[in-house]
């Protein structure tokens, strides 16, 4: 698997229906796609009969209908013509999400069905519990999708109020970490499963990124200044800091790196560039921007920055 098919998956989650055309997939990457499917994380759904008109329509969405007497499926052009549509054109899939699951707790020791159960449908599963170090008992984990998306979340808030934890809840989602919502109910811990990848080429959850999480404050090493291995956690004087930008925490990459290595001082231009920042994004304030946490631990200065805790 590659990280392009991890991040194809990720999307095709996020995806408003729970099922896709292959072909719309192929447009994005047919290799990515190919993988998904050899890998049986995307399985055959039947159709999404909808197809761009080649006339006068140009590329407005055109419903297909099934014809009975042609055995094909098709659409009328514009001048009337029976426009045939190949079974492959409008072929759908969906992920098989307790196989995803699966494999992204494949890690952990876990409890719970072989297939997740759905709360909301299509969009939050339970998925069982898993023994996490730092727990004083099995964590219960759901996986929800889409909650960059308002309704989603007002759904999700409402199933948290129904069923509280009774200690604390991890609650996965392919949502990325910048757009996921803060949860009133803080025994609630949603978090992306881009972010606590122990391989971005795999779906499966490294133990110690999703522990240091959860329970930030047991896993500080070194002092003044640590950071989690994904560089979403920063602990400063024991205070915790989190960054869920994924080029955030590739700026705190490079910065850490060159902390450690003895020779903090970085080039300002080169850093945001690595960290793939466009010309735009040209100082700190904006790469942070709403938050000024970070000037406790970063500094700038004659087109340098570095870390000085």
């Amino acid at each position: 698997m590659s990280k392009r098919a991890i991040d194809l998956l990720l999307r095709a989650m996020e995806a408003r229906s729970a099922s896709l055309q292959v072909s719309a997939l192929h447009q994005v990457s047919r290799a990515a796609t190919e993988a998904l499917i050899t890998a049986k994380l995307l399985v055959p759904s039947g159709h999404v009969p909808v197809v761009a008109g080649m006339d006068d329509y140009e590329d407005e969405p055109i419903e297909a209908t099934w014809s009975a007497e042609l055995k094909s499926f098709g659409y009328h052009d514009s001048i009337g013509r029976w426009i045939t549509v190949t079974d492959q054109d409008i072929a759908a899939c969906r992920v098989d999400y307790g196989l995803a699951l699966a494999k992204m707790l494949v890690a952990f020791e876990r409890a719970g069905p072989s297939r997740p159960t759905p709360l909301i449908a299509d969009l939050i599963w339970d998925v069982g519990t898993i023994k996490l170090a730092g727990a004083k008992a099995p964590v219960p984990v759901w996986f929800a999708r889409r909650l960059s998306d308002p309704r989603v979340r007002a759904q999700l808030e409402a199933l948290i109020a129904r069923k509280p934890p009774h200690e604390i809840r991890i609650i996965l989602t392919s949502t990325a970490g910048g757009r996921s919502p803060e949860i009133s109910r803080k025994r609630n811990h949603i978090i992306s499963v881009a972010d606590v990848a122990g391989d971005p080429a795999k779906l499966a959850i490294s133990p110690q990124i999703l522990g240091a999480r959860v329970f930030p404050g047991q896993a500080q090493r070194r002092f003044p200044i640590d950071h989690s291995d994904d560089y979403g956690i920063v602990w400063l004087r024991g205070e915790t800091l989190t960054f869920g930008s994924d080029k955030q925490r590739q700026l705190l990459g490079l910065l850490f790196e060159a902390y450690w290595s003895g020779s903090p001082v970085c080039r300002t231009a080169v850093v945001l560039f690595e960290a793939g920042y466009g010309d735009s994004t040209n100082a700190f304030s904006k790469v942070f921007s709403g938050r000024d946490d970070w000037r406790a631990f970063i500094k700038y200065a004659d087109g340098n920055c570095w870390i000085e805790p």
